[in-house]
């Protein structure tokens, strides 16, 4: 572990060898760093930083701010905003923070997507790999996920809420504010029981403003180019573990299979009573599994 300031706790800046500038938080002072990547449609880390506390003890976590999000700078060609290019921001971090390789990677939806491309881009550079309710990019992945989404959804009571998850458009917003709006109302669909968790979610944790609608208009546009991710998942060489909540609409069920079957090395574990968050959802059963997977007494 680096021992000079680039892991002291709070906010970082760092320019990379392309002159971007990327942004990352450090929260915990545990004996293992865990990079964690928040995912590319903009909306930032401090979702992570607010809900991994109860693992800080273990770990050092450097929550990565990828390409455009709040203090990351946007690439001069969005084309190159896509999760395959995110890749660059990681392997830059790593460099950065003079590691060999990185001991443990994480990412959730699509910060897991980018996760993943980067095991695959650079087998060597990453030893173990946690994807919570993943993305994976491909025609192979959409065949498995169209029906499983759909099927959660239409057994959802909450039909305006459906309705309007149903009807997404990212292109149609012309605002991070509108963006906020919208998202904040489908928020409860990401959740098992949204009575349970979403005003704790809402309050608590999902509290860094808006997301950016820039980032994720221009990454779901780039995405469209660069989407061969399922057909190279056998490419990953790290120990994985592949966590998923059984009522995740977004990333479901059969989209975390379908790593496990290519990823020879990979352990999955499905939550029930969960659906996009499952260490917030179900904490308990969260922590036992991340524990066993980094062997953790």
């Amino acid at each position: 572990m680096p021992s000079d300031k680039r892991l002291s706790l709070g906010e970082h800046a760092f320019t990379t060898s392309t002159g971007a500038t990327l942004t990352y938080f450090v929260c915990g002072q545990g004996p293992r760093v865990l990079v964690n990547i928040a995912p590319g449609w903009g909306c930032a880390s401090t979702m992570y930083q607010n809900s991994f506390q109860f693992l800080e003890h273990a770990f050092t976590f450097v929550h990565l701010e990828t390409r455009g999000t709040r203090g990351s700078s946007f690439p001069s060609d969005l084309a190159h905003m896509s999760s395959w290019h995110m890749v660059e921001d990681v392997e830059a971090l790593r460099v950065y923070l003079g590691l060999d390789a990185l001991d443990g990677l994480m990412g959730h939806s699509n910060g897991g997507c980018i996760a993943l491309w980067y095991a695959i881009v650079h087998p060597k550079r990453v030893s173990k790999l946690v994807l919570l309710d993943t993305e994976v990019l491909g025609p192979q992945a959409d065949a498995v996920a169209g029906p499983a989404t759909r099927a959660i959804l239409d057994a959802r009571p909450d039909r305006d809420v459906v309705e309007a998850a149903q009807k997404w458009n990212d292109d149609a917003f012309t605002s991070d504010e509108e963006f906020g709006i919208a998202l904040n109302f489908i928020l409860p669909l990401y959740f098992a029981k949204p009575e349970r968790d979403v005003e704790r979610f809402r309050r608590e944790i999902f509290t860094g403003g808006p997301p950016q609608h820039k980032c994720i208009q221009t990454q779901h546009r780039a995405d469209r180019r660069y989407n061969g991710q399922a057909v190279r998942l056998t490419e990953v060489k790290a120990r994985t573990l592949i966590v998923v909540g059984r009522e995740d609409f977004v990333c479901p069920v059969p989209v975390s299979e379908l790593i496990k079957q290519r990823v020879r090395n990979s352990t999955l574990a499905v939550f029930d009573d969960s659906g996009h968050l499952p260490w917030v959802e179900q904490t308990e059963e969260f922590t036992h599994v991340f524990n066993a997977f980094f062997r953790l007494s």
